[in-house]
């Protein structure tokens, strides 16, 4: 497991454990605040839990790219250039060629 992984993990349990000993604080304190604070909590977990994901996903996909990059390393210009010298080759023999005479008339 990466670090990356590691530390939105041991984030996000550390998040739920302050969360959780807000609402026993909270249910023991204030009862009738019980439905508020659980929904509160339950919010913010959600909204750490989508952001926790998404930066991952953001980190991954980066280096997937990097590795995509490292192995696509001179490929992608050596076809580049294959593909101009063809395009030049094309032009070459498109204008030896002889005209086509125009058959509308």
């Amino acid at each position: 497991m990466d670090k990356y992984k590691l530390v939105i993990i041991l984030g996000y349990f550390g998040l739920a454990v302050i969360a959780s000993a807000a609402v026993v604080l909270i249910i023991i304190l204030r009862p009738d605040a019980t439905a508020t604070i659980i929904n509160y909590v339950g919010t913010i977990m959600a909204v750490a839990s989508t952001g926790a994901v998404t930066f991952y996903m953001l980190g991954s996909q980066g280096r997937k790219i990097e590795e995509v990059k490292t192995l696509s390393n001179g490929t992608l210009s050596a076809l580049r250039d294959e593909n101009a010298q063809l395009h030049a080759q094309l032009l070459s023999v498109v204008s030896s060629a002889p005209s086509v005479p125009d058959s509308t008339a």
